[in-house]
């Protein structure tokens, strides 16, 4: 998606990836729950529109922070390995 932003193919891009969504995800008897991953958030109004109970978490959220990332405990020996506790 970013790529297409990026090169002036966005709303074709979104088009297509929306179809594909919507019928994996939205019309597939066969499917209770679906999980989508990615390093860049898009947002509802372009390729998920069709989708119903839709939910977006990110690593910042609340509900991900015992799932995702490193805790404190764990990043402070790797800083302190390596001589970079100024980042802490």
């Amino acid at each position: 998606m970013q790529n297409a932003y990026l090169n002036g193919y966005y709303e074709e891009t979104a088009d297509f990836l929306g179809g594909i969504f919507s019928a994996a995800l939205k019309t597939n008897d066969a499917l209770e729950k679906g999980v989508l991953t990615g390093c860049l958030r898009i947002a509802k109004e372009s390729i998920f529109t069709g989708l119903n109970n839709f939910k977006v978490d990110s690593i910042f959220d609340e509900v991900s922070s015992q799932r995702f990332g490193f805790t404190q405990s764990e990043i402070d020996p790797l800083l302190q390995a390596y001589h970079a506790e100024e980042y802490k």
